[in-house]
């Protein structure tokens, strides 16, 4: 029984951890199956949001959808660069966030804001780690694999890490 009593802090935030990621990812998967064979509301609007600041920036881009497949083209002066689907979301990365935001949290408010607020820049970071992504991969496409596959991945979960800690040192420090 000791070790119940040890492990307890970390046993519940384990349980807390699933209990609020599984409910999240099985909302989200009744969310992108009322889309059928369509690219999902969250999608287009990434797809948006790449297009806008390409456009601020002053490059030609456009993201029409992809024939037969869920997703959008990323087209750069013409040139299909690279597709713009789901997992591009990072949907699945937020709920990873927030459920761990959600366990380890100990004010309610606290931890809602701080969810709410670092879910909104984790959204916004992607969007620009995607538009750096395309503009590497149109520039200097022998790169897009380990840009792809390595750097960018990297970039968000590290950027994800940071915000937690964030949350544990500084919004969550009391009971720290």
């Amino acid at each position: 029984m000791s070790i119940l009593k040890t492990y307890r802090p970390v046993l519940i935030f384990i349980i807390k951890f699933a209990v609020v990621y599984t409910v999240l990812v099985s909302l989200y998967s009744l969310y992108l199956s009322m889309y059928g064979h369509q690219t999902d509301g969250l999608t287009r609007l990434v797809g948006k949001s790449v297009s806008s600041i390409f456009r601020l920036l002053g490059i030609d881009v456009a993201t029409p959808p992809i024939e037969n497949e869920h997703g959008l083209k990323l087209l750069i002066n013409g040139d299909y660069v690279a597709r713009i689907v789901e997992g591009c979301t990072a949907a699945s990365v937020i709920m990873m966030f927030v459920a761990f935001i959600v366990a380890f949290g100990h004010s309610i408010s606290k931890s809602l804001l701080f969810a709410i607020g670092g879910s909104l820049l984790i959204f916004i970071f992607n969007i620009l780690r995607i538009v750096f992504l395309g503009y590497l991969m149109y520039r200097f496409p022998a790169y897009q694999d380990v840009a792809h596959r390595i750097v960018f991945p990297a970039l968000i979960y590290g950027f994800v890490v940071l915000l937690w800690i964030v949350f544990v040192k500084k919004i969550n420090m009391k009971h720290a």
